[in-house]
């Protein structure tokens, strides 16, 4: 099974972290993920709250959806505000398209200090929402 997950921006936090959190919950699947702009490094925020859950994503770097264009995948899975209307013009098929929108950690208007929880918020709504995603559509079609 192939998926692959889609944001508008720059492939660097929220998209990394939900090909994370799928592929450790499956290994046998076929995880992506990509960005429309993707940026040139991951997000050192999102790489810390990450490792404080054991979950290493700083060997993932950020790719651009152009790398899968004319691809044929199985999941298409937007995860940013706005990404279903940016989509149109990509070339990426698939089976299923879904959209998942999370706040974007960066765009937080907040004392430093409270970053790092606004990242941890996001990290764990990424979290509920992959486990359902695998518990509730991938493995009852496997089944």
């Amino acid at each position: 099974m192939k998926i692959i997950f889609l944001c508008t921006g720059i492939n660097s936090c929220r998209s990394l972290m939900a090909e994370a959190f799928l592929q450790k919950t499956d290994p046998s699947l076929e995880i992506f993920s990509a960005g429309l702009n993707p940026y040139v490094e991951n997000d050192s925020m999102a790489i810390k709250v990450m490792n404080e859950i054991g979950i290493d994503i700083s060997n993932k770097k950020p790719k651009s959806y152009l790398e899968f264009e004319g691809a044929f995948v199985d999941y298409l899975i937007t995860l940013c505000d706005g990404t279903t209307d940016k989509i149109t013009s990509v070339n990426i098929k698939a089976n299923h398209k879904i959209h998942l929108g999370f706040d974007d950690p960066k765009k937080a208007n907040c004392a430093d200090e409270q970053i790092v929880e606004i990242y941890r918020d996001v990290r764990d709504e990424i979290r509920n929402e992959m486990d359902y995603f695998y518990n509730r559509i991938l493995l009852p079609i496997n089944s």
